[in-house]
């Protein structure tokens, strides 16, 4: 649980510690709430890999898939919202020409959220990615985190096909508990 900003929390600890387990060089993300956590903790233990701010989903595919062709191995996060923005950049760019790439997908729209705005689209991430042949895995518990997402990217540097780790808000942003 998060009772102070400057606390860890331990998903997003795994999830820097999988990524550099797995050899991911480089994260292009879209900033959101949950994701900032992953970067506070990429630039003060994991130095050398770097961040890229994207201004679009389908920006920061572009530019992980840049990354793969120059010989760095690279991941994207990103909110269930903006896979939408993604389409296009996912399934005429790095499915058909085999570019991997690391996908951390900070989940909304799920059981018990407040915003109805992000239903449809946090409904629809995981059909999507069956349709369009990218496999994906839910992380079910935060202190596996950084086995999951290890393992996952593997598996998308190894297929050489991009693959995705969602994160559900039930592990980025629990709920918080009044002070007894």
């Amino acid at each position: 649980m998060l009772a102070r900003s400057a606390e860890v929390p331990l998903w997003a600890s795994g999830v820097c510690a999988g990524l550099d387990a797995a050899g991911v060089g480089h994260i292009v993300y879209v900033p959101d709430n949950p994701t900032s956590h992953v970067i506070r903790i990429l630039s003060e233990r994991f130095r050398d890999v770097r961040t890229t701010v994207a201004t679009r989903e389908e920006e920061a595919f572009g530019i992980a898939a840049g990354l793969y062709l120059g010989g760095v191995r690279g991941a994207v996060m990103l909110q269930s919202s903006g896979l939408g923005n993604s389409l296009n950049a996912l399934t005429s760019l790095l499915v058909p020409y085999r570019i991997p790439v690391g996908i951390l997908v900070s989940m909304r729209g799920e059981e018990s959220e407040w915003n109805p705005a992000q239903m449809p689209m946090g409904r629809a991430v995981r059909p999507i990615f069956d349709a369009i042949g990218i496999a994906h895995t839910t992380l079910e518990n935060p202190g596996t985190a950084s086995a999951i997402v290890e393992s996952v990217a593997r598996r998308a540097f190894e297929a050489r096909l991009p693959a995705a780790c969602l994160l559900p808000r039930r592990i980025t942003a629990p709920p918080v508990q009044a002070p007894v």
